[in-house]
């Protein structure tokens, strides 16, 4: 259905410019709108994070512009209400990570987007699209096949973590993410707690795609799979590489 692409990374080089103007950037929005350096401390201490934990720098570097760009133009929104007065804060990363963005989105833009929030992240919207095909075109039979190598309890648990993350709940969006859609719908007023929901809907759902692909993988190295599980599998694989999940599961 989706056709591979090549893994599209930046290079050490292009992580270290990332870096630098993000870093530069941050300081540039401290003095333009007078805030505390929290914002900056908090932008080094993720990376230390990301650093121990091994993530991929690429998803890392995208994550933390479209945040900085999102603190930016809440900032800058304020300021001309009360000035009318632009500021210049934004340009240091203008461009740069417009093309950082547009060359990681590319991977994924071929995967449908659900029904949310018109300022939800696109790879949020994407990736739980791509959770509703899994359901409505292989789920079937994947736990099918998952009750008949193992007990029903594993198939059953897989399955209850894709309902809340496909089923349309009270809010018309999946249980999983109510509380996203609740600070989306606050105008911007928990700019970080919104950043923070948005990874962590990202981090359920990666953390079910390699449980499954985890359970499908041992069961083809022992031969079990049919030609339709395989396809699954297949599509379970496009999700975490595409979407750059390799190294977002559990310790």
């Amino acid at each position: 259905m989706f056709k591979r692409k090549k893994r599209d990374k930046l290079t050490a080089k292009e992580v270290e410019t990332a870096l630098v103007r993000i870093r530069k950037t941050y300081d540039d929005y401290i003095i333009s709108y007078m805030t505390p350096i929290d914002e900056k401390s908090s932008f080094e201490d993720r990376y230390i994070e990301a650093l121990h934990a091994r993530v991929d720098l690429t998803r890392f570097i995208k994550d933390e512009i479209v945040y900085l760009q999102q603190l930016i133009q809440e900032s800058e929104e304020n300021k001309v209400r009360h000035e009318n007065k632009a500021s210049p804060a934004t340009k240091p990363l203008k461009g740069f990570a417009d093309r950082i963005i547009e060359e990681l989105e590319r991977q994924i833009e071929s995967y449908p987007m659900i029904v949310l929030h018109d300022d939800a992240s696109d790879e949020v919207k994407k990736l739980y699209g791509a959770l509703n095909v899994l359901d409505n075109e292989y789920w079937s039979t994947v736990s099918s096949f998952i009750r008949k190598v193992h007990s029903s309890t594993v198939s059953y648990n897989l399955e209850n973590r894709l309902f809340r993350m496909t089923t349309i709940g009270g809010d018309d969006v999946p249980p999983e993410l109510d509380r996203y859609l609740f600070l989306l719908k606050q105008g911007g007023k928990y700019s970080t707690e919104l950043f923070r929901e948005s990874q962590e809907c990202i981090k359920r759902a990666s953390f079910f795609l390699h449980e499954l692909h985890l359970i499908l993988l041992e069961c083809q190295d022992r031969g079990l799979m049919d030609e339709s599980v395989e396809i699954a599998y297949n599509y379970v694989e496009d999700i975490i590489r595409d979407f750059r999940l390799k190294d977002l599961k559990r310790s």
